[in-house]
């Protein structure tokens, strides 16, 4: 007999582990083109997503409907007490996870974000709807799931229930049956978002939270795997092999979709199937799992509750740890925050920490990652909970004393050993050398320009044109476009680490000569001698001026180009107390120093610290105060978005911009007096580059610091490894 080669069959959870690999294999070779298969990604989530709404519905009509009065009361009363365990050993792990942390220096560039008040949250908006069929149209989960409890509720007692129950049970059974052939095609799912992930993480982003990533992972795992399970054994008849294999193909699911909401149909049936092998299954364990399930998804559960290591992280990046109280004021703000999304919650808990709302900004791309981990967490959590629940009801939990110390040693154990472990992992591999300094000074233009002329110190008396003629008509004959600079103007003006003058007023001025048809020539300048230099015609234009009075009698201005906000430099450690303008204007005996002239923020000095007795001090400008850097200046009044550039270079200090209503700083172009026409044509390059994008794209760069970034595609295995490049691309 011929031998017949039998391929073994896998099960569901092995072909999605497949397709998980296959998928990020897929992204590694082919790097930013495995894009394409984001529709792919789209269409499976899509599907998952189809049912759970109808099926939340369902399940909490039927659920509570079933029920007597009195279980409803018990259910109640003893879901509320495993809800606070789960809350408190959660936390638990947050708040021990913090000690795995290295020593760390940093900054950051300016971000929109750190103007912005923070954001508030209601509870109300969230949870009560006047409409509850626009809330099922909008998705508004936490809605509609109190919409659907207190219809079912409504239900307990009401004769003939059983006709509307007996019909919703068959739709019910009808929407888990289609969840059942979607979750057939979660292998080519994961795969296209495996694929999509794996082709598209920014390295040089992983890096940098590399140490909030391990940390979440390792808090991920102690909860999922430790902490949870161990639960249902230590007061449940089940055993931990029995919890892991029920729940394993809805884990990975959740994992790789990062999603645990598409597997809410799964996870109850998974626990009642665990029910009925155990001969556990009747109506009120049924009736449990049914309720549970979906009702703890719209609480903070232990997954939502891990992204609150966030914060601890935050304040660990921004160089002042939380301790003791702060971890007892996380607990206490924290967890009713999270009746919210962590989108909303994140950005209240930072102002409540006083932590710069720019880190936020990290947090958006850290759930590509840890978005796969809390949603496993919740997996877990939900059918813990589950099981835990009809224990509860059902009368089969028990609390023997010599089992739950047990559990809670081993789940002490293991936490301690997973933060010393990763502790060590972190001091052995993360390289916390400070080199957000060196990135600034590696900057280069951001388009290719003509080549300019750059003067290191001012060109000699004769070599300056007489005076005659208008501006404009100098620089015509002349062939340039002579342009004033501050050369230690970070990120405006400066010279990067290959000695070429760079910034974003350097790059907009290139942009201005350009479209005169003019070469950019660059004269570095002193602010007290500007406007002089503007009159004999050294030089042409000025950026960077600020639309203040100061300014007024000497120089003429353009049109604002852009506009900035006004904030306060301060050492790292005094950061809480710049940040509100009614602290600042109660304080006494502060020394503020200002740059050139104290009249030229006066307005500021008045909005900020009102009539409190403020000791003004000035220096040449921003970067002389850099420079000098005195320990008896409380606070250095200057706009945020270059201050924040020289924080980079400086990281032991701190931009702060006190809420509310910051001021605002327009940005000009100054100009001699006698330049009418030279005028004119600024305003139209100032109207046109507006337009066509050129200010926002420098802004962006220099700014925002996104030259500073990756540039180029995403590392691939196809472009890197076998050098194919795409046709026209250059080698």
């Amino acid at each position: 007999m011929e031998a017949v080669l039998r391929l073994p069959r896998l099960s569901l959870s092995a072909w999605i582990l497949v397709g998980l690999g296959l998928g990020i294999f897929t992204g590694l070779f082919f790097g930013e083109s495995a894009t394409a298969l984001q529709t792919v990604a789209d269409i499976y989530i899509r599907l998952m997503q189809m049912t759970v709404l109808p099926y939340l519905v369902l399940a909490l009509i039927i659920g509570f409907g079933q029920l007597e009065a009195e279980q409803a009361k018990r259910l109640a009363k003893r879901a509320g007490a495993l809800l606070l365990l789960t809350w408190g050993l959660t936390f638990g792990v947050v708040a021990a996870m913090p000690a795995a942390f290295p020593g760390i220096q940093t900054a950051s560039f300016f971000s929109n974000a750190l103007v912005e008040p923070g954001q508030p949250f209601s509870i109300p908006d969230i949870y009560f709807t006047a409409n509850p069929f626009n809330s099922l149209a909008n998705a508004a989960v936490p809605a509609v799931v109190l919409f659907s409890s207190m219809l079912g509720i409504g239900l307990i007692g009401v004769e003939q229930r059983e006709r509307l129950l007996a019909p919703l049970r068959v739709v019910n059974a009808a929407v888990v049956s289609i969840t059942k052939f979607v979750i057939r095609l979660t292998p080519v799912g994961v795969f296209a978002i495996g694929a999509v992930t794996a082709g598209t993480m920014d390295p040089d982003t992983f890096r940098r939270l590399e140490v909030y990533f391990a940390a979440f992972a390792a808090a991920s795992i102690v909860l999922g795997f430790v902490i949870l399970p161990l639960l249902v054994t230590a007061m449940t008849p089940f055993t931990y092999r029995e919890v892991m294999w029920v729940g394993k193909d809805a884990l990975i699911t959740a994992f790789v979709a990062s999603n645990a909401f598409i597997v809410l149909p799964v996870l109850v049936e998974r626990s009642k199937t665990l029910l009925e092998k155990r001969g556990l299954l009747n109506a009120e364990s049924d009736s449990a799992a049914e309720i549970l399930i979906p009702i703890l998804f719209n609480f903070p559960n232990a997954g939502r509750l891990l992204t609150l290591l966030f914060i601890p992280f935050a304040a660990w990046l921004a160089g002042s740890p939380l301790g003791p109280a702060g971890m007892a004021k996380l607990a206490a703000v924290g967890i009713p925050s999270y009746f919210a999304k962590a989108q909303v919650a994140l950005p209240f808990l930072l102002d409540v920490f006083r932590l710069p709302q720019d880190l936020f900004q990290l947090y958006i791309p850290t759930t590509i990652i840890t978005g796969k981990f809390d949603s496993l967490v919740t997996a877990m959590n939900l059918l813990v909970f589950a099981l835990l629940g009809a224990g509860a009801m059902s009368g089969f939990l028990q609390v023997k004393r010599t089992r739950v110390v047990t559990a809670g040693l081993a789940m002490l154990a293991v936490t301690a050993v997973m933060v010393v472990g990763v502790r060590a992992l972190l001091f052995a591999s993360v390289d916390t050398t400070y080199l957000r300094g060196e990135a600034l000074k590696r900057m280069h233009a951001s388009r290719s320009t003509s080549a300019a002329i750059v003067h290191k110190a001012r060109p000699a008396q004769d070599a300056v044109p007489a005076a005659g003629g208008g501006v404009l008509d100098r620089a015509r004959q002349r062939g340039t476009l002579r342009v004033g600079y501050d050369p230690q103007n970070v990120p405006f003006s400066f010279f990067n680490a290959d000695g070429q003058l760079v910034g974003f007023d350097v790059e907009l001025a290139q942009n201005l000569a350009e479209s005169l048809g003019l070469k950019a020539e660059f004269v570095p300048v002193t602010w007290p001698d500007m406007p002089a230099m503007l009159a004999n015609g050294e030089i042409d234009v000025m950026p960077g001026i600020w639309v203040r009075p100061y300014w007024f009698s000497t120089i003429h201005m353009s049109a604002p180009y852009f506009t900035g906000t006004v904030g306060l430099v301060v050492r790292d450690e005094r950061r809480e107390e710049f940040a509100d303008v009614d602290a600042l204007r109660r304080a006494r005996g502060l020394k503020v120093g200002v740059p050139l002239d104290a009249t030229q923020l006066a307005v500021s000095l008045q909005r900020y610290f009102g009539g409190s007795r403020v000791d003004v001090v000035t220096f040449g400008s921003t970067a002389d105060f850099f420079a000098k850097r005195p320990r008896e200046i409380d606070a250095f009044l200057t706009p945020a978005e270059g201050a924040a550039a020289f924080t980079l270079l400086h990281p032991e200090f701190t931009v702060v911009v006190p809420q509310p209503n910051p001021v605002k700083l327009p940005y000009a172009i100054g100009l001699a007096r006698d330049s009418e026409r030279m005028t004119d044509a600024v305003n139209n390059w100032i109207v046109f580059a507006t337009s066509e994008g050129a200010i926002a794209r420098a802004y962006n760069y220099w700014i925002l610091g996104q030259g500073a970034g990756r540039t180029g595609p995403r590392w691939s295995i196809l472009r890197n490894v076998l050098g194919w490049r795409p046709p026209g691309e250059r080698r």
